[in-house]
């Protein structure tokens, strides 16, 4: 669980000035973005006071269905979607709600994980304090810095899946090498890049049916460069859902052929035994004609008896052997 934590964003002297743990009993001068991470129960009805809205909480965001995740409330727009989370801290990919609540005046965030692109967003907002007049270009702009942080994992994890492709299908290298690929981890890792797709997934779904619910009730007015901007991530979000179909493509079918020549495998090795199998059955076969207990054996006073039985053993194998080279089985 993360500690929990206030933090407001205000416009002041047309920068964007953060404060870390900010007190929850008055809003600063120019408040545009109230972010709580992790909220007491004593901060969330601090805030709610503040805004004159009721804030869901994290459960009961996680509660509502998909078609109850936007809304408008006394005319502020309530919106949750799924940010992914834990993929920077090498944990597994989770995709953890978010609620971003948005009125004409401010915005508010509640959030209990703690996901890169929010972080990303507070450094950029202490090195580059750019302009941020109104809290609808606030919200762009996070929505914005969350989207990038979906097209870089993307990206990475089409890396991973050509790493794991090339490890599995390169013959010729494995060969020289002499070093035998490992089904089992290659199919984990090909897991955990099934997991982080599927997680950007369901954000991007979610991101998107955000967008379109702000264009729909909240766009009105905004500058023509936040309309662009609003254009530009709603192309973007489009464009990363279509590569997330093609690397979900991709995953099935490396993970369908590392299947394959996982079974191809297994049937070379048993066919090898198969074979050895059939090439000493009639050395045995002549080895145990041989071996009988029967007083009358006139091979065993025979002086060539032992050198004529080693060959019958001898030719017994090599005939199979020829048999299967000269019909191709071998």
């Amino acid at each position: 669980m993360l500690a929990p934590m206030l933090r407001t964003f205000s416009a002041l002297d047309g920068h964007l000035h953060v404060e870390e743990d900010a007190p929850a009993g008055a809003l600063p001068l120019g408040a545009l973005w109230l972010d709580l991470q992790s909220p007491t129960p004593q901060e969330e009805a601090a805030v709610e006071r503040l805004v004159g809205l009721d804030i869901p909480t994290r459960a009961e965001a996680a509660a509502i269905g998909e078609s109850a995740r936007l809304y408008i409330e006394e005319g502020a727009l309530v919106m949750t979607a799924a940010v992914v989370a834990g993929v920077s801290e090498g944990r597994r990919p989770v995709a953890a709600d978010v609620t971003f609540v948005l009125t004409s005046s401010l915005l508010v965030t509640v959030r209990d994980s703690d996901p890169l692109p929010f972080r990303a967003f507070v450094q950029k907002c202490k090195r580059e304090p750019a302009v941020r007049e109104r809290p609808e270009t606030v919200f762009l702009a996070l929505v914005e810095t969350i989207i990038d942080r979906a097209a870089q994992l993307l990206d990475g994890a089409q890396a991973d899946l050509e790493r794991v492709s090339a490890e599995a299908f390169a013959d010729a290298d494995r060969k020289a090498r002499r070093v035998p690929i490992d089904s089992r981890i290659l199919v984990k890792r090909l897991g955990r890049i099934n997991a982080l797709v599927a997680r950007l997934r369901e954000s991007l779904l979610g991101l998107g049916r955000m967008l379109a619910f702000f264009r729909q009730n909240a766009a009105e007015g905004l500058p023509e460069s936040a309309m662009r901007r609003l254009a530009a991530m709603e192309g973007d979000i489009r464009a990363l859902a279509e590569f997330d179909a093609q690397l979900s493509n991709e995953l099935s079918f490396v993970l369908e052929a590392l299947f394959g020549l996982t079974n191809a495998e297994q049937n070379r090795i048993i066919r090898v035994f198969t074979i050895a199998s059939v090439l000493f059955l009639p050395p045995t076969l002549v080895g145990t004609v041989y071996g009988m207990n029967f007083e009358v054996m006139p091979e065993l006073k025979w002086a060539f008896g032992y050198p004529m039985a080693i060959g019958l053993m001898v030719g017994s194998a090599v005939l199979p052997y020829w048999l299967f080279r000269r019909n191709g089985w071998l």
